[in-house]
């Protein structure tokens, strides 16, 4: 077996309520879904098809479930790996990876695709364990994380009485005006001390496209960066974030710090190399490799496609 699929050996499962089990070489990350997401029947589409799935997302992003069939993107993978291990090791940095890309680069697909799996694949240093919260902000962040903390704690599809709860503690400051509430709930996951928390906000950017509540974007931002300062290692915090909201961050001083710095990971754009593996290696895993010369000309294509897109943006902030 070559070095390659050594690396993807990892198998992916969903529990019972309704999250992701990622599991590889004894070690187990747990995804745990803000919501139970829509999917697709790919069940009933490859009994319809003898020929089997799909192996493309097209212009939908990819998962934890997609895993194996996420090419193209290794070197990114594993320097968000070695910088998400750094944040361990810097007792002094707040454990808080942000990703940042303009739109449409990739930022969740790498996130959820890329990052979560290797994880699993490569475990950090004495973490064999790990539980991911992925959850979007949407309009009222804090209900929203208050859910997938809900669900971290009681192991149920739909807490709906332990979310209020939590909602109530995220939004109240301490005296000293510091926001507890996601360390304090983090505290009664259950084997929190061995089995970790990182929380994975995706579209980070909602709060504030979405979020008209200044209180309660302040309230959101503040648990988050609390929760990732403490000196325990039991909740860390991983963003996707659009470059073009950038200059929001400046609302928030401590948060904006950590994104100008070097903790933060920018997504380029694919490379030749990197494209071609995205188009040849799912076809392949299919079972129908594709020719040198449409790959090349697909990879032509996508350049080309690259290129008018970027113009039209240009174009559009001109």
């Amino acid at each position: 077996m070559s070095e390659s699929e050594n690396n993807r050996s990892i198998q992916i499962k969903e529990s019972a309520v309704g999250s992701v089990i990622v599991s590889g070489d004894g070690n187990i990350i747990y995804v745990i879904q803000q919501t139970k997401e829509e999917t697709r029947n790919e069940t009933a589409a490859k009994q319809a098809d003898d020929i089997g799935p799909n192996p493309y997302k097209g212009l939908s992003a990819f998962k934890e479930s997609d895993a194996a069939r996420y090419f193209g993107r290794e070197v990114q993978i594993e320097r968000l790996w070695q910088r998400f291990q750094s944040l361990y090791e810097q007792s002094e940095v707040p454990r808080f990876l942000p990703i940042l890309g303009p739109s449409g680069c990739g930022k969740s697909s790498l996130a959820r695709a890329g990052f979560i799996p290797e994880l699993a694949r490569m475990p950090l240093p004495g973490k064999e364990r790990m539980r991911v919260a992925v959850m979007v902000p949407g309009a009222r962040p804090l209900e929203a994380l208050a859910g997938v903390l809900a669900k971290a704690v009681t192991g149920e599809a739909f807490p709906l009485d332990e979310t209020k709860k939590f909602k109530k503690s995220l939004q109240e400051p301490s005296e000293d005006g510091e926001y507890e509430g996601l360390r304090l709930i983090a505290n009664l996951i259950p084997d929190i001390r061995n089995t970790p928390l990182v929380i994975l906000v995706d579209q980070f950017e909602e709060v504030y496209s979405l979020c008209d509540d200044v209180e309660q974007r302040q309230a959101f931002i503040g648990n988050l960066l609390h929760a990732a300062s403490e000196s325990t290692d039991e909740v860390s915090v991983v963003i996707t974030l659009r470059s073009d909201f950038l200059g929001e961050t400046q609302r928030h001083p401590k948060l904006n710090q950590i994104i100008g710095s070097d903790q933060s990971a920018f997504v380029p754009a694919m490379t030749i190399a990197e494209l071609r593996s995205a188009i040849a290696e799912p076809a392949k895993q299919a079972g129908y490799p594709l020719d040198e010369a449409t790959i090349d000309l697909l990879v032509k294509d996508a350049e080309q496609l690259k290129r008018v897109t970027t113009g039209a943006v240009t174009q559009n902030k001109k």
